[in-house]
């Protein structure tokens, strides 16, 4: 009877674990294993979503499936939380969005570059626009427009640059007038 009594109280016999893990330990451990170890404790995720789980399933929840989990973007690898995933998404410079005009697709952070310089439909003025051709057009007619307007710009450039001569040529009377002004005080 004394010795069934000792059985049951002896801090070094092997038990199993209380709420049936699987584990075996001396019973002395018994707390050690409960508060650190044992994978059926109930316990509260640590990510903050607030859902409570045995420990074992706390290590998928947290590793998988939790809302609170820090994932990684596919695109620009900045580290989010998985519930501002799709935001990230509206927003991350490197994710590719078709463009409203042609529907080429190209990063977010480049749609300023291939609108400015690349997009077939993007309208844009003529390169002869300094010389006063007007006209804007979409970036794939322009060719066109050059090689079928090329007399008309050429009669443009024509024009400002004896629009230029003219110009230069009235400063230089100007400056000659100036000149023989202070050479005729001089000469006083």
């Amino acid at each position: 009877c004394e010795l069934n009594e000792h059985f049951e109280k002896c801090p070094k016999m092997k038990v199993s674990c209380e709420l049936k893990c699987g584990a075996t330990m001396c019973r002395e451990d018994m707390e050690q294993h409960l508060y650190h170890h044992c994978g059926m404790v109930q316990d509260t995720c640590n990510l903050g979503c607030g859902v409570e789980l045995t420990r074992d399933e706390l290590r998928i929840h947290e590793k998988d499936t939790c809302v609170q989990r820090i994932i990684r973007c596919e695109h620009c690898f900045a580290y989010i939380r998985f519930w501002n995933n799709p935001k990230h998404l509206t927003e991350c410079p490197r994710v590719r969005v078709p463009c409203q005009l042609c529907s080429v697709e190209t990063r977010r952070d480049d749609m300023t570059k291939h609108l400015s310089e690349d997009c077939k439909e993007k309208e844009i003025e003529c390169p002869f626009v300094k010389y006063k051709c007007m006209i804007r057009i979409k970036r794939k007619d322009m060719y066109y427009h050059v090689q079928e307007n090329e007399t008309e710009h050429l009669g443009l450039k024509l024009t400002a640059m004896e629009d230029l001569i003219t110009k230069q040529s009235e400063k230089i009377d100007e400056q000659s007038e100036k000149m023989n002004k202070q050479s005729e005080k001089m000469n006083e």
